[in-house]
């Protein structure tokens, strides 16, 4: 079943830092507020919007062990499965992944940089397949990420408020206006005796537009921010073989 959007943070609560205050810019967070209940909607149905979306197209990079990896395909949040072409100063792959196992091919990107189709089984014996472990790499944490933006139901918006859910500013992509929220930094509820919050106290941050559509997100591994960014088009669906479930 799906995870909450504050639960979403402990798969990298093992190498997150929270002392950073600095943006992904350099600048510093302009004052942080509490979501208005109208805010704690739109950011409740965040997720549920790319379930329904089925795959969304998405590109990021990350450190890993000192390589920048650059990060190119879908993910689809209806078979929770993801689908990239990985490129940097190595010989380029693809990257394909589940909740529970990562697999990596040698491959070329096609011509508009994403991961060749059809997609790959687990079980192709070119695909180098491991555990996916959040704890232990930065490109794990960034796909566990990645794939718990969605779930099959929205986040409840009264507890998004009680866990101290912020709104940050306001924002546009491609000349769209969007909201940027930092999620809860757990699930507890706070009360008078809470520590207060600012716009670094969450690792996650998330861009919403006007429709409840997700367009962007950053999640703060070890000592940097990672940004992923989504696109409005709708993405390729990705389905396993027959018989193979994720």
């Amino acid at each position: 079943m799906s995870r909450t959007l504050t639960a979403l943070l402990a798969v990298v609560l093992s190498i997150a830092l929270t002392g950073c205050t600095a943006q992904p810019d350099g600048s510093h967070p302009a004052a942080a507020r509490p979501v208005t209940s109208e805010e704690a909607q739109l950011l409740a149905i965040a997720r549920f919007n790319n379930f329904d979306a089925g795959s969304r197209p998405f590109t990021t990079r990350v450190q890993e062990r000192g390589v920048e990896l650059h990060l190119q395909g879908w993910v689809d949040y209806t078979t929770q499965l993801g689908y990239a072409a990985t490129t940097g100063a190595f010989a380029a792959q693809a990257l394909l992944w589940t909740n529970s196992e990562v697999g990596i091919i040698s491959q070329e990107p096609d011509a508009a940089g994403d991961p060749v189709l059809p997609m790959p089984s687990l079980t192709d014996p070119a695909v180098s397949l491991d555990a996916l472990d959040p704890s232990s790499s930065r490109l794990d944490a960034l796909l566990s990420i990645i794939s718990g933006l969605g779930s099959d139901r929205p986040d409840n918006p009264l507890l998004l408020q009680q866990a101290g859910a912020l709104w940050l500013r306001a924002d546009k992509i491609n000349g769209s206006p969007v909201s940027v929220f930092a999620a809860p930094p757990n699930d507890s509820p706070r009360d008078a005796s809470s520590p207060p919050l600012n716009a670094d106290t969450s690792s996650l941050r998330l861009w919403v537009d006007t429709h409840g559509l997700l367009r962007r997100a950053e999640t703060r591994i070890g000592n940097d921010w990672t940004t992923i960014n989504f696109s409005e088009k709708p993405g390729q669906a990705l389905a396993l073989p027959a018989g193979v479930t994720p």
